[in-house]
């Protein structure tokens, strides 16, 4: 298993899933607190809100939880044409990209004033959520979402029935690699009431470190791939001459 683990790249390991989650938990509980009480990151939860809205005529509040839920549509299918249209480009620049993409939508929503309609924040933060949803899913080979926990506590409960009852190694081991997104997933809505608390509107600067910090780590690690790939290619060259 240790072999294993080596051979994952650093946008596959799990405690950059764990990072990457923990930002979709603190999208959430930032526009829920601060940006009129929707969630940018779950979307079960905005068509919840919409249709409930719906049932007691209030047609301006559905409208307004419609607004996220079409942006993160807009963002699952805009990443999916950008990665199919232009397959010559590397999946892990595309990555690189998407993490900068991010940091700089959570700089300008930090500067947008508490004048401003909040579905201007709801709508970029529900966007970038869906992006990085669509393009970071697997973690360690193990299927993840990154903007929810929903899977996670099914994927948890079913493992832990296997492990507990049927004493299944491999689905402990599973078990708790799904606990640790929920709690990282739980640890940053709390982190964004608590922050908000104390930087109001401007705790997303935060988000903007973490995706950078994200950015910097996967793109030494590209570079750093590329070295190695280079020098296998020379090397083999020099073999066959």
């Amino acid at each position: 298993m240790d072999k294993v683990k080596a051979t994952w790249k650093i946008h596959e390991k799990l405690w950059f899933f764990a990072l990457l989650i923990f930002s979709g938990g603190f999208y959430g509980g930032y526009t829920y607190s601060l940006r009129g009480q929707v969630f940018a990151n779950a979307q079960t939860a905005n068509l919840v809100i919409m249709m409930l809205s719906l049932g007691k005529g209030k047609w301006g509040r559905a409208l307004y939880s419609l607004a996220p839920f079409t942006a993160y549509m807009v963002g699952v299918i805009l990443s999916e044409y950008i990665g199919q249209k232009h397959k010559n480009l590397k999946k892990r620049d595309f990555e690189e990209k998407i993490l900068l993409f991010e940091s700089l939508v959570c700089f300008l929503v930090g500067l947008m004033p508490a004048s401003w309609p909040d579905q201007l924040c709801q709508l970029s933060l529900s966007f970038i959520c869906a992006m990085q949803f669509n393009i970071f899913r697997k973690a360690e080979g193990i299927p993840m979402a990154t903007t929810f926990c929903t899977n996670h506590i099914r994927q948890m409960g079913s493992h832990l029935t296997q492990a507990l009852f049927f004493k299944n190694e491999e689905s402990a081991r599973l078990a708790k690699r799904h606990g640790l997104m929920i709690l990282a997933f739980a640890s940053g809505v709390l982190a964004a009431v608590l922050l908000s608390k104390v930087f109001g509107l401007y705790c997303i600067f935060g988000m903007t470190i973490l995706h950078l910090f994200l950015w910097a780590k996967l793109h030494l690690d590209n570079k750093s791939y590329e070295e190695r790939a280079k020098k296998l290619k020379e090397e083999r060259e020099s073999r066959s001459q």
